[in-house]
């Protein structure tokens, strides 16, 4: 008899776990959440990781050798370190799902905002890889690793092979000749999981009313082009409203861009209990 309780025990266990393995599948191709300026939300890092954040975002700015957070100098305080705000919070996260940014394996990247370009990011690979950080962002060795992705005051795409694997790209797209996505090598697009575009570049549409046509139009081209290569696309500067959380998974888009993280999990939350 307590054989087949713990039999049974087991399989529901297991069950339980397939069941939760689906439904991070079934949600990989969905619109994940992306926290913008996650530095400047009543709790960083912590705020956007219960809202189960497919993406974080922390401007960084490199002072007398250490990392700081925030938007502008004017903003920084000593404690507000990239380690003690993000690499610390996720390191522990990460031993202690078992090599995984979440329990059952969600995807999660850290996008870093670089103020001072180069310099800035030559020495946040070293600090990663003299500190213990690596493991954090190894996905070669690791699928399930977290994805540290540069952004902002960025390198030139010829440089990218100059940096470390785990050290990938923010890339650009646009229209006709200023499509940066379709100038990318097939090399350097190893190095670009992502392509992030200022929404207003294409769009003044604000959120509250039906988007035009022909704007929805072209949104959904540069969705289609950033898949075609085999990245993923985001919008920043969209409007934060529940009919562009909906166009966002109306294009098929991979991120939605906001300031409201718990929102965007709340509201993802209703719509997947219908």
């Amino acid at each position: 008899m307590k054989q087949n309780i713990l039999l049974a025990a087991l399989l529901l266990m297991g069950l339980t776990s397939c069941s939760q393995a689906q439904k991070v599948a079934q949600k990989a191709d969905a619109a994940g959440i992306h926290s913008h300026n996650d530095y400047s939300q009543e709790r960083p890092f912590y705020g956007a990781y219960e809202a189960k954040a497919a993406s974080i975002e922390a401007d960084i700015f490199l002072i007398d050798g250490q990392f700081y957070v925030g938007h502008n100098e004017e903003d920084l305080r000593p404690e507000l370190t990239l380690e003690a705000m993000y690499l610390d919070p996720l390191k522990e996260n990460f031993e202690k799902n078992g090599q995984r940014a979440y329990p059952f394996g969600e995807p999660l990247q850290l996008l870093v905002d670089l103020k001072d370009g180069a310099e800035t990011l030559g020495a946040l690979q070293k600090m990663i890889e003299e500190k213990g950080y690596k493991q954090l962002f190894d996905t070669a060795k690791n699928p399930t690793a977290v994805k540290l992705v540069i952004t902002g005051d960025q390198i030139v795409p010829e440089h990218f092979a100059d940096y470390a694997s785990f050290v990938l790209q923010d890339g650009r797209i646009g229209v006709g000749e200023n499509d940066a996505l379709a100038k990318y090598t097939d090399e350097q697009l190893k190095y670009v999981p992502l392509v992030s575009q200022d929404f207003h570049d294409f769009s003044h549409w604000d959120g509250e009313s039906e988007i035009s046509p022909e704007e929805r139009e072209l949104l959904q081209s540069l969705v289609d082009e950033a898949h075609g290569k085999g990245v993923k696309i985001r919008f920043w500067a969209m409007p934060d409203t529940p009919l562009a959380w909906q166009l966002c998974l109306d294009l098929g888009a991979d991120y939605i861009n906001t300031d409201h993280p718990q929102q965007v999990r709340d509201w993802l939350d209703a719509k997947e209990a219908k």
